[in-house]
């Protein structure tokens, strides 16, 4: 005779709450604060919400502050352990729910300014309208096309470029192209390049375009000297605005090891920690001393065809 068979119930630990963390916790473990937590969790609600009826599905709640904690430390293992009750696997869908979410959604926290629209311009540059360099982000070897993601440093990644205004926004990301493309080829491959006119400025460290302002090369005298050292120095808010970037979203910084995923997943991560930042922003949200070191700053490597 067959003996009955009793399955055990499953038991579900309580999974922990942001709004039972003080605000500084909050800050420190999501790198936002509870009011925009709620925000995001509101405006995603309609593309995480579960459709599979179950009662112990995750809670829109869970999925985001899941989310924001790998984004903020780096690590699944730190992201499963401060969400209480989340497995690794249940925590690697609730990054993709979000970063699709997100991407979707992008064009409404970054924006290029029009012509028309007052935009902080980087001091003695009335008229420019952003800042424009470039970062790259760390990823493991991908197993197609090897060499075309290992970059002048000899690592692999992604050539992420990126605009900001004088106050740190960031108002243009193109995140698509492999390590070893130049960062003057980047440019020409963007949607910059056929959309920037004449009469509107742009400043960075690249070759010379009617529409960017450049450094001279070989500087003739006290006059561009001076030039050379005010364009310098404009740019070290868009210098700010990318050392933050690795600052407040660790999973960017190279120094805690290369994102374990395929490029166009690591182009949805940086999507969205600019879009984060952007938010952050807004909030007026600072990093506190303990929010980790500064980052290794990326060293500028020598460019041809600057303005001579």
């Amino acid at each position: 005779k067959a003996l009955p068979v009793t399955r055990e119930h499953r038991v579900y630990r309580t999974r922990s709450s942001f709004l039972d963390l003080t605000e500084e916790q909050v800050l420190r473990r999501y790198r936002l604060d509870k009011a925009a937590i709620a925000g995001l969790c509101r405006e995603l609600g309609a593309d995480l919400e579960s459709l599979t009826g179950r009662s112990h599905a995750l809670p829109v709640a869970v999925k985001v502050t899941s989310a924001l904690t790998f984004l903020a430390s780096g690590s699944f293992q730190t992201a499963t352990r401060d969400t209480t009750g989340i497995s690794q696997s249940a925590m690697s869908n609730c990054l993709a729910q979000f970063l699709e979410a997100l991407q979707r959604r992008a064009a409404r926290y970054i924006a290029f300014p029009s012509p028309g629209r007052s935009a902080p311009h980087p001091g003695p540059f009335p008229g420019v309208l952003g800042l424009l360099g470039s970062m790259h982000v760390a990823l493991r070897a991908p197993s197609e096309n090897e060499l075309a993601f290992r970059n002048a440093r000899n690592f692999h990644s992604m050539n992420m470029q990126v605009v900001c205004d004088a106050a740190g926004a960031i108002t243009n990301v193109v995140a698509k192209f492999p390590g070893s493309c130049p960062n003057a080829a980047v440019l020409e491959n963007s949607a910059l390049t056929r959309g920037c006119q004449e009469d509107l400025w742009l400043l960075g460290a690249y070759p010379l375009k009617t529409w960017l302002m450049t450094p001279i090369l070989f500087p003739c005298g006290p006059a561009e000297e001076r030039y050379n050292a005010l364009h310098h120095q404009a740019l070290s808010a868009l210098r700010h605005t990318l050392t933050l970037l690795k600052r407040r979203f660790r999973c960017l910084d190279a120094a805690g090891g290369c994102l374990q995923y395929a490029p166009q997943k690591v182009c949805q991560i940086f999507l969205a920690c600019c879009v984060l930042h952007n938010i952050a922003l807004r909030r007026r949200m600072p990093l506190e001393p303990h929010d980790g070191p500064e980052p290794d700053p990326e060293p500028e490597l020598p460019l041809q065809h600057r303005r001579v």
